[in-house]
C-alpha cells in the first residue's frame, strides 16, 4: 500500500486545465488514506490471530447478527466519508480555482470576498452533515439532538442578538456589493482601507496604520470612494483684490501642465470643470474646481494638482489669503482720529512699485518654470493592494501582504 500510493495521482490535461488546483488537493488526502488503510488492517489482521489463538471465534462474530450490524456500519461510515471529502474536493477546487483567475476572466472583489464567504459555509456544511450521518449509523438517535440543538441556538439567538444583527447586516452589505477587500471606504465612522471581510464583520486600516475591527451592526452608512469613478474637488481661495478670471486662467494652465505629468495624467478621465466662484467672505473669493479621475487616484491627483496651483499663483503674483486684522485707532467727537506713526526706514524712500503690481503681503513671487521630476512625491500609497496571505489550506485567513495594484 504504501509503494503504491507514493505513486502521485495524475489527472488528464484537461482537468488540470479547467481545475488546477484538483490534483494537489487530491493527493494530500493520500497520507489520511494511507493510516486508514493501515489501521483496518491492523485490526483484520489483530482478528485473525485471536481467531488462530482460539480466543475469538471471528466466523461466528462474522455471522452473528451484531458482526453483521457492525460490519455495514463500518462500510456506511467509509462511503459517507468518501462522498464527504469527494463534495467538499469538487466544491473547494471550483471556487478556489476560481478565485486564482485560471479561466478566461479575472475574478472580481465581489465575487472573491462572496466565493470566499461561500467556500466557508460550504465547509461547516459538510462537516455538521457528515456529523449528524455518522451518529446516525452508529446507531445514536439525533432527534433528540438536533431537538436539543434547535433550544439551544434559539436561546443563543435571544441572548447575542447583537451578534445575529451583525451576521445579517453583513450579508445584505456583501450582496449588495457595498464595499469588497482593498476599497477605500468610510463605515462606522472609520475611513481607511478594507483589508478583511468576514461574515460578521469588517477590518479597515487608517492612514495611521491602526486596524479596526468594526462589526456590520454599527455600520449605518458605507461611503465607497473606489466605485467607477473619483473626483478631486478642490475649493480655492483668492483675496479680494485679485481678478477672478486671471485666477481662473492659471488654474487651467496648472491643470495643463498636470496633463503632461506621465503617470497622473492617465489617471485623469475628463478635462476639468470650473463650476465657478462658490463663496465671497471675509476671507475672499473662493473657486471651486472638479476633476475627474479613475477610483482611488482622487488623492493624488489632489496632491499634484496642488503643489501646480501654488506654483501658477506665485508666478502670476495671486494672493492666497489668510486671516486679516483691522486695526481702529479711535476718533474724537468732531470726527477726527490721530494721526498714526509708521516707521517705514530708509528702503521706503527708494522703493519704487510699477503701477498695479504691488506683491502680495507675505507671498514671494517667483518666475514659471518647467516642472522637474516625476510623480513619486505626491503619490501616496495608491500603487499598492493588500491581499490576506493563503494558509496552509489556501484558506485566506493569514495576515496581509502587498502587491503592486491600484488603491489609496
Amino acid at each position: 500500500m504504501t509503494a503504491i500510493l507514493s505513486h502521485p495521482i495524475r489527472l488528464s490535461d484537461e482537468i488540470r486545465g479547467r481545475l488546477p488546483l484538483l490534483e494537489a488537493r487530491i493527493n494530500s488526502y493520500v497520507p489520511a488514506t494511507l493510516k486508514g488503510l493501515r489501521l483496518i488492517t491492523l485490526v483484520i489482521v489483530l482478528l485473525f490471530v485471536l481467531d488462530a489463538w482460539h480466543a475469538f471465534d471471528l466466523s461466528a462474530w462474522v455471522m452473528s447478527e451484531s458482526g453483521r450490524a457492525t460490519i455495514s456500519a463500518a462500510v456506511h461510515v467509509a462511503i459517507i466519508l468518501l462522498f464527504a471529502a469527494l463534495a467538499w474536493t469538487i466544491i473547494a477546487s471550483i471556487i478556489e480555482s476560481r478565485l486564482s483567475g485560471t479561466g478566461n476572466r479575472a475574478p472580481s472583489a465581489r465575487e472573491k470576498t462572496l466565493l470566499s464567504l461561500f467556500r466557508n459555509a460550504a465547509l461547516i456544511v459538510i462537516i455538521t452533515m457528515t456529523i449528524l450521518v455518522l451518529l446516525s449509523q452508529i446507531g445514536i438517535n439525533i432527534g433528540p439532538l438536533i431537538a436539543g440543538a434547535g433550544v439551544v441556538g434559539l436561546a443563543i439567538g435571544f441572548g447575542a442578538q447583537k451578534l445575529v444583527q451583525d451576521i445579517i447586516t453583513g450579508i445584505f452589505i456583501q450582496l449588495e456589493n457595498g464595499m469588497n477587500v482593498n476599497d477605500v471606504v468610510e463605515a462606522g465612522g472609520v475611513f481607511g482601507t478594507v483589508e478583511k471581510m468576514t461574515i460578521r464583520s469588517v477590518g479597515i486600516r487608517t492612514m495611521d496604520g491602526g486596524y479596526h475591527l468594526i462589526p456590520f451592526s454599527s455600520v449605518d452608512v458605507v461611503a465607497n470612494h473606489m466605485r467607477d469613478f473619483s473626483y478631486h474637488m478642490g475649493e480655492y481661495t483668492i483675496a479680494h483684490r485679485e481678478n477672478v478670471d486671471d485666477a481662473i486662467e492659471h488654474l487651467r494652465a496648472a491643470f495643463a501642465e498636470l496633463m503632461q505629468d506621465e503617470v497622473l495624467s492617465p489617471e485623469i478621465l475628463e478635462e476639468i470643470t470650473i463650476p465657478g466662484v462658490t463663496a465671497i467672505n471675509e476671507r475672499g473669493v473662493t473657486i471651486r474646481v472638479l476633476i475627474k479621475t479613475t477610483p482611488g487616484m482622487q488623492w493624488a491627483v489632489q496632491r499634484g494638482y496642488n503643489r501646480l496651483v501654488k506654483k501658477h499663483f506665485n508666478a502670476a503674483n495671486i494672493e492666497l489669503p489668510y486671516p486679516h486684522t483691522v486695526v481702529y485707532f479711535g476718533q474724537d467727537k468732531d470726527g477726527n482720529a490721530p494721526s498714526a506713526r509708521v516707521d517705514l526706514g530708509r528702503k521706503a524712500d527708494h522703493m519704487q512699485v510699477p503701477k498695479g503690481k504691488a506683491p502680495a503681503a507675505g507671498h514671494t513671487p517667483r518666475k514659471l518654470a518647467p516642472r522637474r521630476g516625476g510623480s513619486e512625491d505626491v503619490l501616496g500609497n495608491e500603487l499598492e493592494q493588500r491581499v490576506p496571505d493563503e494558509d496552509e489550506n489556501g484558506e485566506g485567513e493569514g495576515n496581509s501582504s502587498l502587491r503592486p495594484g491600484p488603491i489609496s
